[in-house]
């Protein structure tokens, strides 16, 4: 293949001078945290049931707002057309599509509100497809750490190595396998908790996803942790 080709199909690799696509994700959470708040606001109006799936939402959102900005395996790298970091950016906003997707589902006001079974049910689905995008992410995270391309003595070297002091070092970037099955093991457990709602009362269901969140991003949280004090 020759040296044109391969650019335009795998674009030079660059770290971000501007932090562009974070700054463009902290608005969209913002627009979806507005939503949950003007809901919140008519807390004393509302029933349990909205009253609990917007303790969901809003678990959910801020939870994944602040595993976002502290992640480690966030990509330091340019989106470009087309690359790795620019499929994770688009598996970033459709994690945000899906946010805003649960905190519309009940009016503004607390009117014309849909049924506790149906508000459960379509929370628990939109929680789990979230999940399998968090799966994806962790997946192509670890894409990015073993990439490799090959120079023209054919020598290989990572695609994407590990960037220091906001440069590109020659150094591998550590593939985050227990992040990766961290989010797949809460897949697992939300499907299977999705499957069986019907047996559950509204409320307590709704309780027992705010926990499984809360474990997750505690879960995270350890791992990023952890991983913060192995040495450079």
């Amino acid at each position: 293949m020759s040296p044109r080709w391969r650019v335009a199909l795998h674009p030079v690799p660059e770290v971000g001078r501007i932090d562009t696509s974070l700054r463009y994700t902290d608005i969209l959470f913002g627009f979806v945290i507005r939503e949950l708040f003007l809901r919140l606001q008519n807390w004393p109006n509302l029933t349990a049931a909205v009253q609990w799936h917007l303790i969901v939402g809003t678990t959910l959102v801020l939870g994944s707002w602040i595993g976002y900005r502290r992640s480690l395996n966030r990509s330091s790298y340019e989106v470009k057309f087309f690359n790795l970091p620019l499929v994770r950016f688009i598996v970033d906003q459709g994690m945000l599509v899906l946010y805003f997707r649960i905190a519309v589902l009940t009016k503004v006001d607390g009117s014309d509100l849909p049924g506790a079974s149906v508000l459960v049910t379509d929370t628990a689905r939109f929680v789990v497809h979230v999940f399998i995008l968090y799966v994806v992410w962790d997946f192509l995270g670890i894409w990015m750490a073993k990439a490799q391309t090959t120079e023209a003595d054919g020598t290989k070297k990572p695609r994407y190595p590990a960037v220091k002091d906001n440069k590109m070092t020659s150094d591998k970037q550590p593939a985050d396998y227990l992040g990766f099955w961290i989010s797949a093991s809460f897949l697992v457990l939300l499907a299977f908790f999705w499957l069986i709602v019907g047996y559950f009362d509204q409320n307590w269901f709704l309780c027992i996803l705010i926990l499984l969140l809360l474990g997750y991003r505690w879960a995270k949280e350890l791992r990023t942790s952890w991983r913060s004090l192995q040495p450079a």
